[in-house]
């Protein structure tokens, strides 16, 4: 039975990648400052314990956990690239996660991160982050490195850039993953699939109809000079669709949100849609619905990490 622990737990896909996998596991703790987010995670699942803050919960009344799974912001370190250690990233969230690796000693983590991440401050924020990670004895993707500092944590540690659209779900979505082990061993990503879904095999037949684009909202999205939609010069259905984003209920921009054309109308892909491809089941999303507005379901689906490569990358971890 793996003891399992999530911060910025969101809508829980680590705990949807485990059920998908049949991996008995048991729900230690979760947590979420994103009080809707909360309503939703409680629907699907049923933790020990839920936190509001990371900031304020006490780490040491947290039994050591088997698997620990964050997806932190990306944010600046005051003093990156000076080689402060734990210094370096306090203030930050990524300080309070290292904080609990440090006090816990959790046996795995995976951590998750926009892929600028790798170029964030000229690169100097990753560089920190890893450095954290794996000095003291550790490893960076197999490999012992010079410690640069005195108070890293000596996990072994592999990171790479995943695709959503590689592990089955057609939307494009890179993010960094970071997975660490207390102990040495051996660990390669999960190779990239074969696409057998497309974007219109995971839309709903009959979408209700407040989800069509009226005239002037078109005329606010779409730049006239790049051809008129009605005559088919603009293309917006894809076989995969663009990256879901937190903001995707809000009426954007063409090149960044995603739009669809039914029966020479255009509208946005609905909540359903968006949990889709990030690998949620329908049963699972009308139990979120229930307890949440479109608006949430939309910001939710936008912040979650996809379950289809969490399982992924779980399946290496636990199964292979």
């Amino acid at each position: 039975m793996i003891k399992v622990g999530t911060d910025f737990s969101g809508i829980g896909s680590p705990e949807a990648a485990l059920k998908r996998l049949n991996i008995p596991h048991h729900n230690v703790f979760a947590c979420d400052i994103d009080k809707y987010a909360k309503q939703s995670f409680l629907e699907l699942n049923s933790p020990d314990l839920f936190y509001d803050d990371i900031t304020t919960r006490d780490y040491k009344e947290v039994p050591q956990l088997d698997l620990y799974v964050a997806g932190f912001p990306c944010q600046s370190f005051s003093h990156a690239g000076k080689r402060g250690g734990f210094n370096d990233t306090r203030g930050t969230l990524f300080y309070n996660v290292a904080e609990f690796i440090k006090v816990n000693q959790p046996a795995c983590f995976i951590l998750e991160n926009v892929k600028g991440l790798l170029s964030h401050d000229n690169g100097k924020t990753y560089q920190t982050i890893t450095d954290v990670l794996t000095n003291g004895g550790g490893t960076l993707n197999g490999q012992m490195g010079m410690d640069t500092i005195e108070d890293g944590l000596g996990y072994h540690v592999y990171t790479q850039v995943l695709n959503t659209k590689d592990y089955g779900i057609p939307q494009n979505r890179e993010r960094i993953f970071i997975v660490g082990f207390k102990y040495w061993r051996t660990f390669n990503f999960p190779v990239k699939l074969p696409l057998k879904l497309m974007l219109k095999d995971m839309l709903q037949d009959n979408a209700n109809s407040k989800y069509i684009l009226s005239e002037k909202m078109i005329e606010n999205i779409f730049e006239p000079s790049k051809g008129d939609w009605k005559s088919g010069s603009m293309t917006i259905d894809t076989n995969i669709a663009k990256c879901i984003n937190a903001r995707v209920f809000k009426m954007g921009r063409a090149d960044t949100d995603n739009y669809i054309t039914v029966d020479d109308k255009i509208r946005r892909l609905t909540p359903l849609e968006c949990w889709k491809l990030q690998g949620f089941s329908d049963e699972e999303f009308y139990k979120a619905q229930k307890v949440n507005s479109d608006t949430q379901l939309y910001k939710q689906a936008g912040n979650s990490i996809t379950v289809n490569v969490m399982t992924a990358i779980l399946k290496k971890i636990y199964l292979s």
